[in-house]
């Protein structure tokens, strides 16, 4: 059984909120939600290992309960903040900020006194919207990471895993530019795949066509 209250992780009171939402269960397979918990635990440890860790959450664990193999057996124990409500019951609407990859709005600042909701959501089909639509049925604010003006490609795929999306947020957290965020935590084969595609287009490494 988990523990749905816990002490929050030992950060600094100025570091950002992030929560993790894991009511996603019913839209992934088994093999997505077990997939899922391998990053979860992922996710914890790059941010326990930041210099100026998140306050890092996981909520709608009520519901994730249901599907025990997307929760990884040591979250009980983890020093972090356990939220058995979803994100949009548990904070209010104006307190929250959907990271989705279809928003229109890049981020741009870590802001304190908001908590940013990261969906835990593995999705091999790639089904886009569902992120957006949920920050829309909750009446909240919906933003995505700045890649295409940050990475060091501006066409890589803006579908990222929750292990590189925390890792991102705990690096701005402690002082990286979003440069240099995206850069450390973007998965190399993100890159090799756009070089590659763009090598057969005959373009050039930032994405502009060889003459």
């Amino acid at each position: 059984m988990l523990l749905l209250t816990a002490p929050a992780c030992a950060v600094a009171p100025q570091s950002a909120s992030v929560s993790v939402e894991l009511s996603f269960g019913e839209a992934m397979s088994s093999r997505e939600r077990r997939s899922l918990s391998r990053q979860l635990v992922r996710a914890y440890g790059a941010n326990r290992g930041a210099p100026h860790p998140l306050r890092l959450s996981f909520s709608a664990l009520d519901e994730a309960s249901l599907h025990p193999d997307m929760l990884h057996r040591d979250l009980a124990r983890w020093d972090c903040q356990r939220v058995g409500e979803r994100a949009d019951v548990r904070w209010p609407a104006d307190e929250l900020v959907w990271l989705s990859p279809d928003a229109g709005e890049p981020l741009s600042t870590l802001d304190p006194d908001v908590t940013y909701v990261v969906s835990g959501l593995v999705d091999r089909s790639v089904v886009s919207g569902r992120s957006l639509e949920r920050s829309r049925a909750a009446g909240g604010r919906a933003v995505r990471l700045p890649l295409r003006e940050c990475a060091p490609r501006p066409d890589v795929h803006p579908i990222l895993s929750v292990v590189s999306v925390v890792s991102m947020l705990a690096a701005v957290n402690s002082g990286a530019s979003w440069e240099e965020a995206i850069g450390a935590a973007l998965p190399k084969r993100f890159m090799e795949r756009r070089e590659a595609e763009a090598a057969a287009r005959g373009e050039g490494a930032g994405g502009g066509r060889l003459v």
